[in-house]
């Protein structure tokens, strides 16, 4: 391996996004992710969404390195999923395998390409460093929105994908998965997108206290089975400092 080919390979990300929460509820999906981009612990740069739309049926998030994730959306690969209608992760109602599987035709082309890029890259060395969430909803009869569900799938850094009812990465899988699931379980699919929205407020703020590199301005994005996909303004949340007092070394 020559030097040229050494600095292609990031295997130190420096830029990168830290969770990303999703939720499903009754008719779609709510994402939230806070708005900076971190160099090491620094957050280097703000204002940074890491939310993509799509289509108006699906909007991925990421978390991990930023500039893997920019290359991604700008990429042709990326212009040709965008002209697809949806995507279908398939569980057990697709397939009689338990595991999940993806389709290689029409509409489910996207996370089909998406995993195989991953498996690619990372046995070439040159491994993609994101963890992506994709949020949508699946029409089981084209162009009838009755019967669109949703779903969330996460696929990751090494090329594993699955469908899940909610999801938080980064060190929000060790923080958050547990509390987001006890709220789903309260209502299940019949969770409202405001008690959705809220429950990823929440969440955010527990992210604020425990983890260094996560910012207080966020956006929550959905993509719902009427309206499809609406990106989320910019939002700020201060949280509850009131314990620092108790600190001895607070001034």
């Amino acid at each position: 391996m020559n030097s040229h080919e050494e600095v292609q390979r990031t295997l130190n990300p420096t830029c990168t996004g830290t969770s990303v929460i999703a939720l499903q509820y009754k008719t779609g999906v709510v994402v939230l992710t806070d708005r900076v981009v971190s160099y090491g612990k620094m957050a280097r740069y703000k204002n940074v969404s890491r939310q993509y739309k799509v289509n108006e049926n699906v909007l991925i998030a990421f978390g991990g390195d930023h500039a893997d994730f920019h290359g991604f959306k700008m990429s042709s690969n990326a212009k040709y999923f965008s002209g697809n209608a949806s995507i279908k992760i398939l569980g057990r109602k697709h397939s009689t395998d338990t595991s999940l599987a993806f389709s290689t035709e029409g509409e489910n082309f996207l996370a089909h390409a998406i995993v195989k890029i991953r498996i690619f890259r990372r046995c070439k060395m040159n491994p993609v460093w994101n963890t992506l969430v994709v949020a949508g909803v699946e029409e089981e009869e084209k162009n009838n929105k009755e019967t669109s569900t949703p779903f969330i799938g996460v696929i990751t850094q090494k090329g594993c994908a699955y469908q899940v009812k909610h999801i938080a990465t980064g060190l929000g899988a060790y923080l958050l998965n547990q509390a987001v699931e006890d709220e789903w379980r309260k209502k299940g699919e019949d969770l409202s997108r405001e008690d959705a929205e809220a429950v990823l407020r929440k969440s955010l703020e527990l992210t604020l206290y425990h983890d260094c590199v996560a910012d207080n301005e966020f956006e929550i994005g959905r993509v719902d089975a009427t309206e499809g996909v609406v990106l989320g303004k910019e939002e700020k949340i201060i949280g509850d400092w009131s314990i620092a007092e108790t600190n001895c070394q607070y001034e």
